[in-house]
């Protein structure tokens, strides 16, 4: 097992790519905290993995909220006593929605913002102290792969999400805590999509409609990054194509 004795905390973890990414976890030994807006979908999944052995429990957070993630912080450390991998999964998707940048909402612009980058970053300073008390301490941060016709506040976001992943990522070195980042080639890393959305995504942007191979290359990478094995690896982009290649 890579990650037996270590604990993994995941933000989304109610959404596909979060629950693959739990699964493949545990069954290398880690012990989990998953974190979302869907009680009933976070309880079930609970369920399946302490069936199988594992050890979990599911919180509901905002994760644009200091308050909420600081508490789910608080919480894996009453529970496990350590936090070892911090999983940033969750983000938002307006994808399919055609309107101009002029008419963009200041609400839809910080929306999208306060999950898919101030999220990380909440969820990174609150458990960084706990992070570099592990051996291994491992930030990986998700985020879809922005194609033609995302709306400018998605590409923009992930921009910036690439340079606090690095920045981070230096600042921490010391610390002994990696900080990388997955970049799936396909729009599934946990985005709240509406089922014409879906749709969209299908025809336009050729996303499997069954994408459970992308969400398992997905959780792949995510192993990788968080185990032994990646040791030598931060301040990385490491992209996951899920048989689509980055230039299709």
């Amino acid at each position: 097992m890579l990650l037996q004795n270590r604990v993994a905390l995941i933000t989304a973890g109610d959404c596909r790519v979060g629950r693959r990414m739990a699964s493949l976890l545990a069954r290398h030994g880690a012990s989990l905290v998953l974190c979302g807006l869907d009680q009933a979908q976070g309880n079930q999944l609970v369920q399946q993995l302490e069936r199988k052995g594992a050890k979990a429990r599911f919180c509901l957070v905002d994760v644009a909220a200091p308050n909420d993630v600081e508490a789910v912080v608080k919480d894996a450390i009453a529970t496990f006593g350590r936090i070892d991998i911090l999983c940033n999964n969750a983000s938002f998707s307006l994808l399919g929605n055609d309107a101009a940048v002029l008419d963009l909402t200041t609400e839809s612009w910080e929306h999208i913002v306060s999950i898919s980058l101030q999220g990380a970053f909440l969820f990174s300073h609150y458990a960084l102290p706990f992070l570099s008390r592990s051996t291994m301490g491992s930030i990986i941060n998700i985020v879809p792969y922005p194609r033609k016709g995302m709306h400018v506040v998605e590409g923009t976001s992930r921009g910036w999400m690439i340079a606090m992943t690095r920045d981070i990522a230096e600042g921490t070195l010391r610390a002994g805590v990696r900080v990388n980042l997955i970049w799936p080639h396909v729009a599934v890393s946990g985005a709240t999509l509406a089922s014409y959305q879906v749709a969209l995504a299908h025809k336009v942007f050729r996303m499997p409609r069954r994408d459970k191979d992308a969400a398992r290359a997905i959780a792949r990478a995510t192993l990788y990054l968080a185990s032994d094995v990646s040791v030598d690896v931060t301040g990385a982009v490491v992209v996951v194509d899920a048989d689509y290649p980055q230039w299709a």
